[in-house]
């Protein structure tokens, strides 16, 4: 698998860059003095390829090389001010994942969440201390729950020592420097190049200095957009996750089951119109979407299912089994 997406981000990169500058290179040169562009034209789209390397490198400083330091933030705030809850095991597995000597486990764990409903939740640990052999099913462990849920993690092993991996990051940093020096020296040549004493008219929308970017940034939004989809898909977004973790367990009635019209690898997505009563013994009534598995469309409920509701907006429910 990692194989095949090394070889498809690899793919999706020679479109971006070599190809754009091959198609270029072997079409539009040596650059024609009735196809430059007007100088306000190419001044804008100077503008706009400097924007779109702007939107990108934003990107890659936020989902690249600052989200590993806030995420490991949010981990000691858990670790200092999280919920203490006592949690037992019910699965634990092997990943066959080494980390510095120790085995790397797979825990499933049951607990009450900040509600007191009762949830399970699967945690990857490493097993630093194996001959206390603390990972049996069945045994207790004490966790801390984030106190304001929201996006992972929600939920930390008391007395864990999170770490950051700076090695990694300091091969992203050099990365994305070695990228900023390429990119740069790209327009200091073309520039030499092809400006012949007539400034940036030599850029056209067919240049490679604007369609490389924009090749890029459609990459972005588009991986973008698949990754809310996968989120709502397999509820694992941030909403979905502060629901579970601070959500009022209830049992509902289905009054109506129907599909949307919306496809996700061919399996439908499909609306379900829900009834229940809250803690204060009011009538609510909620729509969920899932998307189902077309092996499962004969085992969709119709009559009770068990839901999680937001104590400060009843209309928003997460469902525990469909």
């Amino acid at each position: 698998m990692k194989a095949y997406l090394w070889f498809l981000g690899a793919l999706m990169l020679f479109f971006a860059l070599p190809f754009p500058c091959l198609l270029y290179f072997g079409t539009s040169w040596p650059l024609e003095a009735g196809d430059r562009s007007a100088p306000w034209l190419a001044l804008a789209l100077l503008a706009t390829s400097l924007t779109l390397w702007l939107v990108l490198l934003y990107a890659f400083l936020h989902y690249l090389l600052l989200a590993p330091p806030r995420a490991l933030q949010r981990v000691r705030g858990i670790l200092a001010d999280g919920t203490p809850r006592n949690a037992r095991i019910e699965q634990a597995e092997r990943t066959g994942v080494q980390v510095r000597g120790f085995a790397q486990w797979r825990l499933q764990l049951a607990f009450d969440n900040l509600s007191g409903t009762p949830i399970t939740e699967t945690l990857v640990v490493v097993d630093s201390k194996p001959q206390l052999q603390r990972f049996a099913v069945g045994n207790p462990l004490e966790v801390l729950l984030s106190p304001t849920p929201g996006p992972a993690p929600n939920l930390m092993l008391a007395g864990s020592q999170p770490e950051l991996d700076r090695a990694s990051l300091w091969r992203r940093g050099i990365g994305g420097l070695i990228g900023i020096v390429v990119v740069a020296a790209a327009y200091v040549m073309a520039y030499r190049l092809q400006s012949d004493g007539l400034g940036w008219t030599f850029l056209g929308f067919g240049h490679p200095l604007l369609v490389c970017p924009l090749v890029l940034c459609g990459y972005l939004i588009g991986l973008r957009l698949l990754a809310r989809l996968l989120a709502g898909t397999l509820q694992i977004d941030a909403r979905g996750e502060a629901l579970k973790y601070r959500g009022i367990g209830a049992e509902a009635r289905v009054l109506d089951v129907r599909q949307t019209g919306t496809y996700v690898n061919e399996q439908p997505q499909v609306e379900f119109k829900l009834e229940y009563l809250d803690r204060e013994g009011n009538v609510q009534q909620a729509s969920v979407r899932r998307f189902v598995a077309l092996l499962e469309l004969a085992n969709i409920p119709r009559g009770q299912v068990d839901i999680l509701y937001d104590p400060d907006d009843r209309r928003s429910v997460r469902m525990e089994h469909a």
